[in-house]
C-alpha cells in the first residue's frame, strides 16, 4: 500500500512520521478513523485542545477585521481563554510589519511530492522581508533548539523560501530575510524568534527530502519504542497500547514533572498543535 498520487506533506504528516512512522501509516496510507477520537470522561488535554482551537478562530476573525471589543464580549464562558486573547491583544503584534496575511497558504514541489504550508500569520515588511508567526496555547515555551527541531519550523521556513516569490511581485524572500516567531500566549505571551539562512535551507531540503524518500520506498512502518507518546494518541487500541474509547486516567501536571524534553512535546504537540 502506498500514498494516494495526490498526497501532500506537510508539517503535521512529517511530525507523525517522525514521531510514530506506524501513525503515519494509519493515518496518511490505511486512512483509518481514530477508533478513540471520544473519550468516556474528559480529560485536561481536551479541554486545552479545544481552547487551542477556539483561541486560533478569533485570531483568525481579528485579523480578518472583526472588532476586538466584539470578540473579548464572547469570552465570558472562559476565563483561561479570555487571559490568553488579553495577552494576544496586548502582545502579539508587536513589532510586526504592517502588511499582514492570516491563515495563508503556500506549496512547492520537493522530491516529485507537494509541499504545503498554512502559516497563521505571514507579516511582510518592503524589501523581501518575511516574519512567520505562530500562536500556541502550550502552558510552557520550550527552548529554541527544541523548536529549531520540529517539522513546523523545517517545512514553514523552507516552504516560504521557495514560494513566497509571488508575495513581492515575482522577486524571491532571501532565506536571511525571513524569520519564524512562537508566540505562547499562555507563557504570559513569550516570544521564540527563529531566524534562517541559506546553509539551514540547504539542510532543510536534504532532511525533507530524505524522508520524502523513505517514506515513498517503505515496506513497514515502525511503532515507535516510546510508549509514552501512545498515552494520548487515538490508535493506541489497533497497537495494543490502550483501549479504544478510554484514555489513562492521571493528573496531566504530574505527568509533566516526570520527563522535561517529553512533557514539552506532550504539550507542545498533543495539546496545543493546531494546524487547521
Amino acid at each position: 500500500m502506498s500514498l494516494s498520487a495526490d498526497f501532500a506533506f506537510t508539517q503535521g504528516s512529517l511530525q507523525d512520521y517522525a514521531d510514530c512512522a506506524r501513525r503515519f501509516e494509519l493515518r496518511f496510507i490505511k486512512r483509518l478513523r481514530y477508533p478513540a477520537l471520544e473519550t468516556q470522561e474528559p480529560l485536561q488535554f481536551e479541554k486545552r485542545t479545544r481552547q487551542g482551537v477556539r483561541f486560533h478562530k478569533l485570531v483568525q476573525q481579528h485579523l480578518h477585521g472583526v472588532p476586538a471589543e466584539a470578540l473579548t464580549a464572547s469570552l465570558a464562558d472562559d476565563g483561561e481563554l479570555a487571559g490568553w486573547w488579553a495577552t494576544y491583544l496586548a502582545r502579539g503584534l508587536t513589532g510586526l510589519p504592517a502588511a499582514r496575511y492570516p491563515e495563508i497558504t503556500l506549496q512547492t514541489q520537493l522530491a516529485g511530492r507537494r509541499l504545503v504550508a498554512k502559516y497563521d500569520l505571514l507579516a511582510l515588511a518592503p524589501g523581501g522581508a518575511a516574519v512567520i508567526v505562530d500562536w500556541k496555547t502550550g502552558a510552557r515555551a520550550p527552548s529554541k533548539a527544541y523548536l529549531s527541531g520540529r517539522m513546523q519550523t523545517v517545512v514553514y521556513r523552507y516552504v516560504l523560501a521557495q514560494a513566497g516569490a509571488h508575495l513581492y511581485a515575482g522577486e524571491s524572500i532571501p532565506p536571511e530575510r525571513i524569520q519564524m516567531d512562537y508566540v505562547f500566549v499562555a507563557a504570559g505571551g513569550a516570544r521564540l524568534s527563529l531566524n534562517y539562512s541559506a546553509a539551514q535551507m540547504g539542510e532543510d531540503e536534504a532532511l525533507l527530502s530524505g524522508m520524502i524518500a523513505a517514506i515513498e520506498r517503505a515496506d513497514a512502518f515502525a511503532l515507535t519504542d516510546d510508549v509514552r507518546r501512545c498515552r494520548f494518541c487515538s490508535y493506541r487500541s489497533l497497537c495494543d497500547r490502550g483501549a479504544p474509547g478510554q484514555l489513562e486516567e492521571f493528573d496531566l501536571d504530574e505527568y509533566e514533572n516526570e520527563d522535561e524534553e517529553e512533557a514539552l512535546s506532550l504539550d507542545f504537540d498533543q495539546i496545543a498543535e493546531i494546524e487547521f
